[in-house]
């Protein structure tokens, strides 16, 4: 299946050459010119992938960043920019991005930047946080010899966190015969 990808920029010829360049090389490519319209498009298509420019026409890509990251905490976003300072890139980073690239770049430093951010993505998705596989193997080892109150206080969390992720994961504790 081809990645989604939303480019968000408002300069019609550079945004042309990028959506080429993605297609060229396999993506499912949408565009949009402003903050407005590109928050618009991520929630109606559902992208893997964000790619805004720094400077458009209502607002900025950090506007855009905060947006989407309000939302979307795990889509990944790559700036660009011609208009580069260390305090718009430390800005960028510091607000949710994963890269920032520096106009005019080279269409292999764009397509690497953008590799790179899916290949995070798609790990992120594939492996449970470590806590998280943590508590699972505690879990299942442990759910049928203690209590729901004595799990939860030997993994530190509440019993409410505890119900849920077993529900979560289809933790069923074995009942006992009552005569």
């Amino acid at each position: 299946m081809k990645a989604r990808i939303l480019l968000i920029d408002d300069d019609p010829g550079l945004s042309e050459v990028i959506l080429m360049l993605l297609e060229r090389d396999g993506y499912a490519a949408q565009h949009a010119a402003s903050v407005k319209a590109g928050i618009a498009k991520v929630e109606a298509a559902n992208p893997d992938l964000v790619i805004t420019d720094l400077k458009l026409p209502d607002g900025t890509g950090l506007d855009a960043i905060a947006a989407i990251r309000a939302r979307h905490a795990a889509l990944p976003i790559i700036v660009i920019t011609s208009y580069s300072s260390l305090e718009s890139a430390i800005g960028a980073l510091r607000g949710g991005a994963f890269d920032y690239v520096i106009k005019p770049f080279k269409n292999d430093d764009l397509l690497a930047a953008i590799a790179r951010a899916l290949n995070e993505r798609r790990l992120v998705r594939t492996r449970p946080l470590a806590i998280e596989a943590y508590i699972r193997d505690v879990v299942e080892r442990f759910q049928d010899s203690y209590s729901e109150k004595e799990l939860s206080r030997m993994l530190g969390i509440g019993r409410k966190a505890l119900w849920m992720r077993r529900r979560q994961w289809g933790l069923k504790r074995a009942r006992k015969n009552v005569s």
